[in-house]
C-alpha cells in the first residue's frame, strides 16, 4: 500500500513531509526534514524506508532544494532503515540535477543499510559520502575553498587538498 502523504506549509520552520494521522501502516513511512545550516548549506534529513513506494517523496524533497539560493545540499541518510534500488535511482537523478544547477551535493551515511548499496553500485566513489553532518560541512567548506583557490581541474573533477592548503605533505 502506498503511504498517503501531506505537505506541511512552506512557512513551517522545519518543513517536513508528514503522514496523514488516519493512515496506519505496517512499516515505517519516509519523512524528510529540511533545515538551514549556515553558511549556504541546506540539510535534508531523511528518516524511514526508501523504496519504490516512498522514493517519489524523496525525489520531490530533493528537487525542491535544488535552487540558486541553496548552493550546497547535504542529504542525511543516517536514519534510513531500508535503502532500495529506487533510492539509488533518486540519488543519481538528484546528483545530475544538482550538477546541472551548479549545486554541490553531499551524502551523510554510516549504516550498512545505505553504504552497502552505494558500494556495490560504485556510487560511493561518485558521491561525497561523509559519516556525519560535521564532516559533511567540513567537506563542503573544503570544496568551496578549492573552487575559490582555482584547484578545480578542467574536467570538473575535484582533487584532494594540495600540500599547503590543509593537507599533509605527500610522503
Amino acid at each position: 500500500m502506498t503511504p498517503l502523504l501531506q505537505r506541511v506549509p512552506a512557512d513551517h520552520p522545519a518543513r517536513a513531509a508528514a503522514v496523514r494521522p488516519d493512515f496506519q501502516s505496517d512499516g515505517e513511512v519516509l519523512t524528510g526534514t529540511v533545515c538551514q545550516a549556515p553558511p549556504d548549506v541546506v540539510v535534508l534529513a531523511v528518516c524511514g524506508e526508501v523504496d519504490s513506494s516512498t522514493s517519489p517523496l524523496l525525489r520531490d524533497r530533493l528537487l525542491e532544494q535544488l535552487r540558486p539560493t541553496c548552493p550546497q545540499l547535504v542529504v542525511d541518510l543516517t536514519e534510513v532503515s531500508f535503502f532500495g534500488a529506487a533510492g539509488i535511482t533518486v540519488l543519481v537523478a538528484a546528483r545530475e540535477a544538482a550538477e546541472t544547477a551548479g549545486i554541490r551535493m553531499c551524502l551523510v551515511a554510516r549504516t550498512r543499510v545505505v553504504l552497502r548499496p552505494l558500494t556495490i553500485t560504485g556510487l560511493d566513489s561518485v558521491f561525497d559520502v561523509c559519516p556525519d553532518i560535521a564532516h559533511a560541512r567540513l567537506r563542503m567548506s573544503e570544496v568551496a575553498a578549492q573552487i575559490i583557490d582555482g584547484s578545480l581541474d578542467d574536467d570538473g573533477i575535484l582533487p584532494r587538498p594540495r600540500a599547503g592548503h590543509g593537507a599533509p605533505p605527500p610522503a
